[in-house]
């Protein structure tokens, strides 16, 4: 799992603004992104060093996050989740990467009983 904590001194809205545009993800995630930042959309993001990754958009909801999974090629997927927070003097961005299959064991162990599943929104999300 990786996991990064920033305030941002700049509005919810404006942040989520940039990260709904590709550039705006180069920012915190690659060197490089095509990608339109819509639910369904797929498309590819080259990081530090040239190593490509293939990402699909999740989920996106206004003003609070983007949800995407990506994956290298021939690799094990991952879901990255890039939350927003109101905090004192800004906006606090959480970026939490967590490999799939650790994700669907996760789930899995907090089936109830009613086939109902609880815990973090991303392990809901593959429920």
């Amino acid at each position: 799992m990786h996991a990064l904590a920033l305030l941002a001194r700049v509005l919810a809205e404006d942040l989520l603004e940039s990260l709904a545009q590709a550039a705006g993800l180069a920012r915190w995630l690659a060197d490089e992104v095509e990608l339109e930042v819509s639910e369904g959309a797929e498309g590819r993001v080259r990081c530090h060093g040239g190593q490509e990754r293939l990402v699909l958009v999740e989920e996106v909801r206004e003003r609070e996050r983007v949800v995407l999974r990506w994956r290298e090629p021939g690799g094990e997927a991952s879901l990255v989740e890039l939350s927003l927070y109101d905090a004192p003097g800004g906006t606090r961005l959480v970026v939490v990467e967590l490999p799939v299959p650790t994700l669907r064991a996760i789930a899995s162990s907090l089936e109830l009983d009613s086939g109902q599943r609880r815990g973090p929104q991303m392990v809901a999300a593959l429920a």
